[in-house]
């Protein structure tokens, strides 16, 4: 752990605020004493050289890409000549805490809301070459979480990937904040994440949006479970829960979400659909 008042570039460090499995995240300010996230990968992961540029990737795509609901990336560089770091816009909470705040569900419109905005920074991020591969809500912070006017924005491009691109780095190293060998979060992947993780499509990003969405509606995920087989079945061999939605969701969102979520990845809706239908009445 870094200590209070280590600088990395013009920002100080102030306290550790979250750990993942290959970075810490640290409050910071700036040089006017506003408030910042300093994401710093872990040391024991500075010494593997595919590590410091998957890491390194993340800070230059944030910096490249701008969006009002991707993540802002302010800065980014070593401390002490070892340790690389990304300093973030400052942004607290994520929607898996909103969540839980609002006892694991939203209101139809608010799910939409969140849906619009996400599939708006997802098909920046695909008209740019790029896939997310990590879509969940631990990333994805909240920069208002008032019902009725949910502001997102989508972050941790750590597992992002170009489009057809096939090349990757060791999968036996840890790739995501939850999942430490997967290429993606176990309860968001689609089927064919499972089994070619390496040569995916933007198609996963509209499956872990469905579940995100499936998740925000029913207060709980459409697959649940911790033990890997059994998910990697449930997700490749399933049919999902849909009829759980017809009670609380309109028709036409329920149509949607069962089309995101569909086994095959040809079958799933563009993200072009998703944003017609959420712009208006979901």
């Amino acid at each position: 752990m870094l200590p209070p008042g280590t600088q990395a570039g013009g920002y100080r460090i102030e306290r550790r605020i979250a750990v993942g499995a290959t970075s810490d995240v640290y409050e910071g300010r700036d040089t006017r004493g506003g408030p910042v996230a300093i994401k710093v990968l872990a040391a024991r992961w500075g010494v593997h050289a595919e590590m410091v540029a998957r890491f390194l990737q993340e800070a230059k795509s944030l910096l490249a890409l701008r969006h009002a609901h991707l993540v802002r990336a302010l800065a980014f560089g070593l401390i002490d000549e070892r340790h690389p770091f990304l300093v973030l816009e400052w942004l607290p909470r994520d929607l898996e805490q909103g969540l839980a705040a609002a006892g694991g569900r939203f209101a139809v419109p608010d799910c939409a809301r969140v849906v619009h905005q996400l599939a708006e920074a997802l098909s920046l991020l695909h008209a740019e070459g790029w896939i997310h591969r990590d879509l969940k809500p631990a990333n994805v912070l909240l920069a208002c979480d008032s019902l009725g006017a949910l502001d997102v924005r989508l972050s941790d491009l750590g597992l992002a990937k170009r489009v057809g691109d096939t090349g990757d780095i060791d999968p036996g190293l840890p790739l995501s904040t939850a999942e430490e060998a997967l290429l993606g979060s176990r309860h968001y992947m689609a089927p064919e994440q499972w089994t070619s993780p390496k040569r995916v499509g933007p198609e996963v990003d509209v499956y872990a949006l469905g579940v995100l969405w499936f998740q925000m509606l029913a207060g709980a995920l459409p697959f649940p479970g911790e033990a890997e087989h059994e998910l990697m079945f449930r997700h490749m061999l399933d049919p999902p829960p849909i009829h759980r939605l017809e009670a609380t969701a309109p028709g036409a969102t329920v149509a949607m979400v069962a089309r995101m979520l569909d086994k095959e990845a040809g079958r799933r809706p563009p993200l072009a659909e998703v944003l017609a239908l959420t712009a208006g009445p979901a």
